[in-house]
Formats: C-alpha cells, sequence, structure tokens
C-alpha cells in the first residue's frame, strides 16, 4: 500500500508520507483498507476458526457436564449400593444370630426331652424292676412256706409216729409259718 502511495506522488522524490498524518487521504484509505481486512478476517476467523472452535468447546463442555453428571449419579449409586450391602449384611449377621440363638434353644430343648424321656425310662425301669422283684420276693415267699410246712408236717409225723390230721397240720403249720416270718423279720 505505500507502494502506491508513493507511485501517486511521481515515484521516488515524491514527499514522504508520515503515518501520524491523519488527515492525509492515504492514511485515511490505509486505514479503511486495514477495518475492510480485519472485518473480512473476523468473519472468516468467525466463520471457519472461532465458530467451530466455539463449538467444539461447547460441546466439549457439554460432555464433560455429561461425564460429571453421570460421575455423580454413579457415585450416589455407589453410596446408596454400599449403604444397602451394609444393611443387608446387618440383617444377615442378626438373622444368623437368631438362627444360632433359635439353634441352641432347640438343642437345649431336645437335650431336657432326652432328658426327661431318660428319666421316665429309668423310673419305668425302676418300678418294672421293684415289681419283678417283690414278685419274686412274694413266690420265694410263698414256696418258702410251702417248703416249711412240708418239712413241719413230714417232721412232726416221723416224731410222732403216726399220721396227723388236717387240723393238727393246720395248726402247726400257721405256727411254723409264724416263727418263720418273726425270724426272718429280725
Amino acid at each position: 500500500m505505500w507502494f502506491l502511495l508513493a507511485q501517486e506522488h511521481g515515484g521516488a522524490g515524491a514527499p514522504e508520507i508520515s503515518p501520524l498524518d491523519l488527515p492525509h487521504h492515504a492514511n485515511v484509505a490505509a486505514a479503511i483498507w486495514a477495518w475492510v481486512i480485519f472485518a473480512l478476517l473476523m468473519i472468516l476467523l468467525w466463520k471457519f476458526a472461532w465458530g467451530p472452535i466455539a463449538k467444539g468447546l461447547e460441546a466439549r463442555a457439554h460432555r464433560i457436564s455429561e461425564s460429571l453428571a453421570k460421575a455423580e449419579a454413579i457415585e450416589k449409586a455407589t453410596r446408596e449400593l454400599a449403604e444397602t450391602n451394609k444393611a443387608l449384611l446387618a440383617k444377615t449377621q442378626q438373622e444368623a444370630q437368631q438362627i444360632v440363638a433359635d439353634a441352641r434353644t432347640a438343642g437345649r430343648h431336645a437335650a431336657e426331652e432326652v432328658m426327661k424321656k431318660a428319666a421316665a425310662d429309668i423310673d419305668a425301669q425302676r418300678e418294672r424292676f421293684t415289681r419283678e422283684t417283690q414278685l419274686l420276693i412274694d413266690k420265694a415267699r410263698e414256696d418258702l412256706r410251702r417248703e416249711t410246712v412240708g418239712l413241719t408236717v413230714a417232721a412232726t409225723s416221723l416224731l410222732l409216729g403216726r399220721s396227723m390230721t388236717d387240723a393238727d397240720g393246720r395248726r402247726l403249720a400257721e405256727q411254723a409259718l409264724h416263727d418263720a416270718e418273726s425270724v426272718t423279720r429280725n
């Protein structure tokens, strides 16, 4: 541009134009061309550089904000899941403790039932043994009485040298039984 101005004023010997000389028409023309170029450059930059850059930055900011929102949602879900897991773990531990307590109680009840049944069986066996023993004692006494009566009658018959009547035998037998019972009691 300075070249054009220099040719317009006659070449090399032309007076030099100072950029500080504002009213000079060459400075005004240069300023207008500079503003036109600047405006065109701004439009071109806005359309082809800043617009796509701004859109890219805006899209990136949008992706970042979406990622942050997703991260917050994931963090919230993770916290909720951790709290749910803690609650489930506490509930499971409580249920396990209850199961153990119930098992212990059931074990104690079962042991008590077994002990009661064993005690009842022992008592029944003891009672049966006592009855059987008493029956055996009664039978032995009865056998002893019969034998005693038989031996007494036989011994008396031998001593007297004659047979005894039934009345004599009963009287002697009762006397012998009475004597045998008094001996067994002492």
